[in-house]
């Protein structure tokens, strides 16, 4: 891909987000924005017109996108403590409807908005951090109804966008990738002793090993950290 071209990270500001910025430098990509609810402009994933003003500004500079990392995600509610449902029981619309809007909804509007602005003469990459638990063949021990549900479809979303972008831009690849446990605000809660724990910086290697292992034929896949396939 085109190093000169931009490399847009969307949630720049977080712990993984910042880290692959800093990573994405030392490779060589002279074009870095980083997008978020501070950023100028701002990215709120639950307001649309946000998003679309911010792609505005991306198209006005008349340089394509080689390279999106949508780095946002929620698994737990900070402002009341709400943890991922353990059963049915604990099923609470509200925090069903915050999953689906971070983790669907506003990389949905992601696609919608920044997928046109992907290079077409060189390879281009688009990718959303995702969450191994969205896959359905590999959920083996339940719980956590509303995040495995909205990266589910999420993981759906990529899929299908994939397969428009093989008629649009055929040099484009769309993947989600599973940034594994990493140390940050959203898995700090749920971190074990008997997982392996990545600080931010080795988890953005990971991930721009992933990205930059990728070929044509490799779009509409989930990824592992380490390069896995994962079944959707």
């Amino acid at each position: 891909m085109n190093k000169n071209n931009i490399a847009l990270i969307i949630g720049g500001t977080g712990s993984i987000g910042s880290a692959i910025a800093e990573e994405l430098e030392g490779l060589g990509f002279s074009n870095i924005v980083k997008l978020s609810r501070t950023s100028n402009p701002k990215i709120e994933l639950t307001d649309e017109h946000s998003i679309e003003e911010a792609s505005t500004v991306i198209k006005k500079t008349g340089t394509p996108i080689s390279l999106l990392i949508n780095a946002t995600g929620i698994l737990h509610a900070e402002d009341n403590n709400q943890m991922p449902e353990k059963t049915y029981k604990n099923i609470d619309l509200s925090f069903m409807k915050k999953n689906f809007e971070i983790n669907t909804y506003g990389p949905a509007l992601l696609m919608k908005y920044f997928l046109p602005l992907l290079d077409c003469e060189e390879e281009s990459v688009f990718v959303s951090l995702s969450a191994k638990v969205g896959s359905i063949e590999d959920n083996k021990y339940g719980g956590w109804y509303s995040y495995r549900a909205s990266k589910a479809a999420l993981n759906q979303l990529i899929k299908t966008a994939s397969i428009e972008l093989k008629v649009k831009n055929k040099k484009a690849i769309c993947v989600s990738i599973h940034p594994g446990t990493v140390t940050s605000k959203l898995s700090k809660p749920f971190q074990k002793s008997d997982l392996k724990i990545q600080l931010p910086n080795e988890s953005a290697k990971n991930i721009l090993k992933v990205v930059s292992n990728l070929k044509p034929e490799d779009t509409g896949t989930f990824f592992n950290w380490n390069g896995e396939k994962i079944p959707w």
